[in-house]
């Protein structure tokens, strides 16, 4: 898995992050601290550890800058890659500039995204204030932090996890919001959200968002090197880490934003940063997210209030509402895989969790809740390519493709700890299990399913 190809014709940008007061050099698109990149005081003191230091405030800032860029240029449909020329304020320019890390900075991105990377780094003129030191209780004994968020992996494997190592496991939000946390809890929190937010200035936006597992990678990663912790744990199961990379949509580039190949680059960059290793595990990579649902359920949800809340879906509201009541699309990628993976948990969910309140429906649009307005050509094709992405994965090992991708699994053994056959093996009950919980979800369907239609059309 190597980084892509440097192609002569891209879609080009300069970028130039700039303190307040500062003009851009002809040619690049000014990137504003404080109007563009702005940090949420709130959200940042609960990052107030006394480990911090500046370099801490010039990764966060770092991130959010590949954001910008990652959100501003649109891909070409003739050419996935673009390339970017960035000049980023840091407080160590030596630091950054170094071969190792931004060597190693520039790989991970390139890797992650498929575009060409570059960076310039220049003296901050004003150092950036520390947070705000409040009373906030830091574990400085953690074992691990984890990825969190709101959707049903993130909590089924902080439950598991937590389970397992108690007060050791610490919680580092890779929302934006806090909402999942109670009022009275959010003052003495850590890690409450991602402490800044980006705005394009009406430009853009491009949605393909690879960036974004650059973002919850370096947020992860500050928070485990501020409390000490030398474990990262993503809790993505095996259908949302690995099939993503093995089976790309259309003709855009493999998305490896949960993938051990991308993390096995980011601890280069964090431990030529930050100078400590730490380590991102996935202990939930050979189980499906059904398994993973039905492990939390017995262990740790048995009234299954707590999944039940979680959310998968990606959808804009406006695509995702009924009466002015926000749902879940149903019919996403993101769906579909939660929707077969409650079904192998052995479990149901109300139908008004969802737009799309039934998939045994003859039609695509008699599936949608009475009443649902938006039902576009655009979501119908999200629809289909989320179900042929899951027949395709079932598929895989009886496929001419199978023996291309098992060549490839080898590269897995390093950044997973484990020898190359025992990848082989891990990865083929994986894709067993999961062939067996589809063929069972789409039987349950009925041969009438819209979705059992598409199946046969593609097959």
């Amino acid at each position: 898995m190597n980084a892509p190809a440097k192609f002569l014709e891209l879609e080009e940008m300069a970028v130039d992050v700039l303190e307040s007061g500062m003009r851009p050099s002809r040619g690049a698109i000014a990137c504003v601290l404080d109007r563009n990149i702005t940090f949420d005081t709130e959200a940042l003191e609960s990052f107030s550890s006394r480990n911090w230091l500046p370099v801490v405030c010039d990764a966060l800032v770092v991130a959010a800058a590949v954001e910008f860029c990652d959100r501003t240029l649109k891909r070409s449909t003739m050419n996935w890659g673009r390339r970017f020329n960035v000049r980023i304020p840091v407080h160590d320019v030596a630091r950054w500039a170094s071969p190792t890390v931004a060597g190693s900075l520039v790989d991970a991105l390139d890797f992650l995204t498929g575009d060409d990377w570059h960076f310039r780094f220049v003296a901050r003129r004003k150092p950036a204030l520390p947070p705000l030191q409040k009373r906030i209780e830091f574990p400085y004994d953690a074992d691990a932090v984890i990825a969190y968020s709101e959707g049903m992996d993130s909590r089924a494997v902080a439950g598991l996890e937590g389970k397992r190592l108690g007060s050791r496991l610490v919680r580092v939000r890779v929302g934006t919001t806090d909402s999942g946390i109670p009022k009275k809890e959010r003052g003495k929190t850590p890690f409450a959200a991602v402490p800044y937010a980006v705005k394009l200035d009406g430009r853009g936006p491009e949605t393909t968002a690879r960036s974004r597992g650059f973002k919850f990678s370096v947020v992860a990663a500050v928070g485990a090197y501020l409390i000490n912790a030398p474990t990262i744990i993503m809790p993505e199961s095996g259908q949302g880490a690995l099939a993503p990379a093995i089976l790309p949509v259309g003709q855009g580039y493999p998305d490896y934003r949960n993938h051990p190949a991308f993390s096995d680059k980011m601890e280069r960059f964090v431990k030529a940063l930050l100078e400590r290793p730490l380590r991102y595990q996935y202990p939930r990579i050979w189980a499906t997210k059904g398994e993973t649902l039905r492990e939390f359920i017995d262990n740790c949800d048995p009234d299954g209030r707590s999944w039940r809340s979680t959310r998968s879906c990606w959808q804009q509201s406006r695509h995702a509402s009924v009466s002015g009541s926000r749902r879940q699309c149903g019919v996403c990628a993101a769906c579909m895989l939660r929707r077969l993976s409650v079904h192998a948990a052995g479990e149901r969910e109300p139908k008004e969790t969802y737009v799309w309140e039934t998939l045994d429906a003859s039609t695509f649009e008699d599936g949608a809740a009475p009443g649902f307005a938006h039902v576009t050509g655009a979501l119908r094709e999200y629809a289909l390519a989320g179900v042929l992405h899951l027949e395709h994965l079932a598929l895989l090992r009886s496929s001419e493709q199978y023996a291309l991708v098992k060549r490839g699994l080898g590269e897995l053994a390093q950044p997973l700890g484990m020898v190359p056959q025992a990848v082989i093996e891990a990865f083929d009950r994986l894709l067993d299990q999961h062939g067996k919980e589809w063929a069972a979800f789409t039987r349950d369907l009925g041969p009438k399913s819209f979705v059992r239609k598409w199946i046969d059309t593609a097959s």
